[in-house]
């Protein structure tokens, strides 16, 4: 019972202590909320702003293409040359230029009229409310614009269109209409009047945002057309968040409104929600690890003492049912009680099979020769018998089944050195047509060592390795040296190549006993096997130079064995 109240006690402190720096957390969690939320909220209004400012170019620059079009036309230049220079213009000209008017009223949506003013101050205008280029209440007063060198003017109409109940406001649209022949000489003006209404049709906006576009202080086009005359100054001072862009086009600004009652009124909804969410997760959290706990503590007291039973021995404890049956709780008991009775027969198993591990481990390692090698040379044979059809085809399956008798033949045996060494000559005079290049494999071995035993295939990876990566690109004749000595109870074995060598940080790694790294799979096997076979009587290190070669040192404890004769027979 101590011991429960102890737990008890301890859960009930962290679950007091874990509340301060869990609110902590929170406040600051809402703190960053806050800062996102608006930082993200000015975005979406940043957005919403340059989005209307580009409508509004695209817009304008449909409008204007329209004009210029008109302004570019070369009949058009000529009807105008010839009423500059005549004292009385015929009509028949003035008919053909309203026409053309007509035509561009009438084609494109939002234009309400269009008016021609020539160098001699002769007036061509269609109005497309009264569908007349003869009788308009607006279009011949618009007065003629100065346009000195600028090609185009943009402004907002002062002239309204419509009733007093439902007007229309107009953006003007004025571009020179110029002799390309002599761009100096300006013949006329052409005057466009677009509906204002038309940039609504494509600036869209939230349902809490406004959006005005105004020349100068004035505001010239507003989705509410009551706006449209009123300065931007009033609106600006009536609790609003105001962002501001000028269209580099038109000159024209870009305002957009946002209530600052409703952009605080939206951060703290979003902050209370997740403040609430936070405050009734952290109570329900509470009221859940307070319900959980109690059986749990329960079954702690009754743990402690099953386990200090079977420390000492008595795999027959048993834990007392609770009260719940129907639990995950009893669960853990029926497992616990359950796992002491197995436990000394597990014990046994778990002996064996380690053993049987360690010996499966030895023989797959072991009987481990890299599929593509077979796959390349039984293709290189192929290739031979079908290229040149003599008996070298013979030599190279009859070492390639020598190969395969060895490698599965009873893995995990160990052989004679004088065996390994003659296996690595098959090995490597298939390894030669493979490399298509000279390979010489040297060997100084004292005749007294060729009876020593070591484990198969041991040296066959390094080999291996030093042929697929340490010959790359060689030009100079390819040479493995192997070389054993004796020094006490210690076997020292060096497999040395002229290849390319590797990078010191590859070094590095390959001599790190505790690395991981995938790419270096044969090493790993071999540092393994030494480890299985040798324990901690083997070492094993690497030493490069790139350009000259790489070489393995091998430190193995020296077995005696059997005569070099015998040894190559039972390989047979």
């Amino acid at each position: 019972m101590k011991k429960n109240r102890s737990l008890r006690s301890m859960i009930f402190f962290l679950a007091v202590v874990l509340i301060i720096p869990i609110l902590c957390f929170t406040l600051y969690l809402q703190v960053q909320t806050w800062r996102t939320m608006k930082h993200n909220l000015q975005r979406e209004l940043e957005g919403e702003l340059n989005t209307a400012n580009h409508t509004l170019e695209m817009v304008i620059d449909k409008y204007d293409m329209v004009l210029y079009d008109f302004c570019t036309n070369d009949e058009i230049i000529e009807l105008v040359e010839q009423i500059n220079e005549s004292e009385k213009p015929s009509d028949a000209v003035k008919y053909q230029i309203r026409r053309s008017l007509a035509h561009i009223c009438n084609r494109n949506v939002g234009v309400e009229g269009i008016t021609l003013i020539t160098e001699s101050g002769t007036v061509c205008f269609y109005d497309k409310e009264a569908a007349s280029f003869v009788s308009t209440k607006w279009a011949n007063k618009i007065p003629k614009v100065n346009m000195q060198d600028q090609m185009a003017v943009y402004q907002g109409s002062s002239y309204v269109l419509g009733t007093e109940s439902q007007p229309v406001h107009m953006l003007q649209l004025t571009r020179r209409l110029a002799d390309y022949r002599n761009i100096n000489r300006q013949t006329g003006i052409v005057v466009l009047s677009v509906n204002q209404s038309v940039l609504w049709d494509d600036i869209q906006v939230s349902d809490k945002s406004t959006v005005y576009i105004c020349d100068s202080d004035q505001i010239i086009a507003a989705a509410d057309p009551d706006q449209i005359g009123k300065s931007i100054a009033v609106k600006s001072q009536r609790g609003y968040r105001v962002l501001k862009a000028k269209n580099d086009k038109t000159g024209w600004n870009v305002y957009h409104f946002y209530s600052k009652v409703q952009y605080d009124q939206q951060i703290k909804a979003n902050i209370c929600i997740g403040l609430g969410s936070m405050v009734a997760l952290m109570l329900l959290s509470t009221v859940l690890l307070t319900f959980m706990m109690r059986p749990v503590l329960d079954l702690v007291g009754r743990l402690v003492y099953a386990m200090s039973e079977i420390e000492n021995g008595n795999f027959d404890v048993q834990i007392p049912s609770v009260e719940h049956p129907a639990n995950e709780v009893e669960c853990i008991v029926a497992g616990f009680n359950e796992m002491s009775g197995q436990l000394k027969q597990l014990v046994e198993k778990v002996k064996q099979s380690t053993v049987d591990q360690k010996n499966a481990e030895l023989q797959a390692m072991e009987a481990q020769i890299d599929p593509h090698f077979l796959y390349n040379t039984l293709d290189t044979i192929n290739w031979k018998a079908l290229e040149h059809d003599d008996f070298e085809v013979s030599n190279m399956v009859g070492a390639l089944a020598d190969i395969l008798r060895y490698s599965i033949r009873n893995p995990g045996d160990m052989v004679s050195i004088g065996q390994e060494l003659s296996w690595l000559e098959r090995y490597t005079m298939l390894q030669k047509e493979k490399l298509d290049q000279p390979l010489m494999i040297k060997t100084e071995v004292p005749e007294e060592l060729m009876g020593y035993r070591i484990h198969k295939l041991l040296l066959q990876p390094f080999v291996e390795n030093a042929i697929n990566h340490g010959f790359r690109r060689m030009t100079k004749p390819c040479c493995i040296e192997i070389t054993m000595k004796l020094f006490g109870a210690q076997l020292y074995i060096r497999i040395r190549d002229n290849g390319c060598g590797l990078p010191q940080e590859l070094v590095n790694e390959l001599n790190n006993k505790n690395s991981s790294d995938g790419n270096h799979v044969g090493v790993a096997n071999v540092r393994k096997r030494l480890e299985l076979y040798y324990g901690e009587e083997h070492e094993m290190y690497f030493e490069s130079r790139e350009g000259e070669g790489t070489s393995v040192h091998l430190f193995i404890r020296a077995i005696r064995g059997g005569s070099q004769d015998e040894d190559n027979n039972s390989g047979r």
